[in-house]
C-alpha cells in the first residue's frame, strides 16, 4: 500500500511483463482474451494496467468493488468464480494479480463447464446478501472495537494436537457410517451406537449435505461472536443429528423445519488463537431459505 504514484510506477511494469509472458506462452494476443480479471489492493495500479492491457472493453471483468468491495487474498478467486458463472466453453480467461509483484495465469474453459457450475451463482449470492449488519458489530468482529464480553467464563484456547487427531472431522465435517447396520455417526465413532460393531465404519464427508432444524433455543447469555446465540439441533439428510450454532439468521425468523446447510466459521478467539468449526446457516436460495431440497 505504497504512495499511489510510486506504487503505480512499480506495479504496472511488472503487470505488463507478466501479462505479456503468459500470452506468449499460450500463443495469444490481447484482443483474443475473452475475459480479463485484474485485482490487487493498489487500486490505481490495477486501474492503470487494465486500461493499457489492450483487451476488448467487453472482456474486462467487473471487479465487484461497488457491491462487494475488495476481499484481499480471496478476491481473484471470487472474480474467477463469478466469471465462470458466465463464461462459455472454449473461452480464454486471464487472471492478473498485483500483490507482492505481479502474477498472471491463463485458463481455457472446456465443454464440461456448464455441468460443473455451482447451483448458486456469485451474482445471486451478492444480490441475496443482507445489509443489516451494524457498523459497531463490524468493528467488533474486526478487532477494532472492544465491547463487554458475555458474563461467562472465557472460552478455552483450542490446541493443535486435537485438531491434528481429528483433521477430517474438523475441516471436512466427515462423519462415519456403520457398514453393518447403516447408522451414521456425528462425530465419527469407532463403535456403532446401534449395533455395537467395532471398527466397521466408512467415512462420509457431510460438508455439502443439507439438514433440517429439529429444535432450537435462543441463548442471550452464552458466548458467541454474534449474539444472541441461536443453538439448533439439525437432522442431517441421510441420517445423523448434530447440535451446533445457527448463523446468518435473524433469531425471530428461526423455525422448526427450516432447511440449513453447513458452513465453516470462526467459533471464538482465546489468547490470540482463532478457532474455527462448523455452524449451520439457512440454505442460500433465490427467493427463499425454507423448504430447499438437498
Amino acid at each position: 500500500m505504497w504512495e499511489e504514484r510510486f506504487g503505480e510506477s512499480v506495479y504496472v511494469p511488472l503487470a505488463d511483463r507478466a501479462f505479456a509472458d503468459v500470452l506468449k506462452k499460450v500463443d495469444l494476443t490481447p484482443d483474443q482474451v475473452d475475459h480479463l480479471i485484474v485485482t490487487g489492493l493498489h487500486a490505481r495500479a490495477v486501474g492503470s494496467f487494465t486500461r493499457r492491457a489492450g483487451v476488448r472493453a467487453d472482456a474486462v471483468v467487473d471487479n465487484l468493488a461497488k457491491t462487494v468491495g475488495n476481499t484481499g487474498t480471496a478476491h481473484f478467486g471470487l472474480l474467477l468464480a463469478d466469471t465462470l458463472d458466465r463464461a462459455e466453453a472454449g473461452q480464454t480467461i486471464v487472471v492478473v494479480v498485483l500483490a507482492d509483484g505481479a502474477t498472471a495465469v491463463a485458463l481455457r474453459t472446456t465443454e464440461a463447464l456448464p455441468a460443473r457450475r455451482a447451483a448458486l451463482s456469485v451474482a445471486a449470492q451478492v444480490t441475496g446478501g443482507r445489509d443489516t449488519l451494524r457498523y459497531a458489530d463490524f468493528l467488533n468482529w474486526r478487532g477494532r472495537l472492544t465491547t463487554e464480553p458475555p458474563r461467562r467464563p472465557d472460552p478455552d484456547a483450542y490446541a493443535a494436537p486435537p485438531a491434528g487427531r481429528n483433521t477430517d472431522w474438523k475441516y471436512g465435517f466427515t462423519g462415519s457410517r456403520c457398514e453393518d447396520c447403516g447408522t451414521r455417526h456425528l462425530p465419527p465413532a469407532r463403535v456403532c451406537r446401534s449395533c455395537g460393531a467395532v471398527d466397521h465404519m466408512t467415512p462420509e464427508r457431510l460438508a455439502d449435505t443439507y439438514g433440517t432444524v429439529a429444535t432450537f433455543t435462543i441463548d442471550r447469555l452464552a458466548f458467541t461472536p454474534s449474539p444472541p446465540l441461536v443453538a439448533v439441533v439439525v437432522d442431517i439428510d441421510g441420517g445423523g443429528r448434530f447440535k451446533c450454532e445457527l448463523t446468518d439468521v435473524d433469531p425471530d425468523d428461526v423455525a422448526i423445519g427450516d432447511r440449513v446447510e453447513m458452513t465453516f466459521r470462526k467459533v471464538n478467539t482465546a489468547r490470540g488463537i482463532h478457532n474455527y468449526f462448523w455452524k449451520a446457516r439457512p440454505v442460500r436460495a433465490a427467493g427463499s431459505t425454507k423448504g430447499q431440497e438437498a
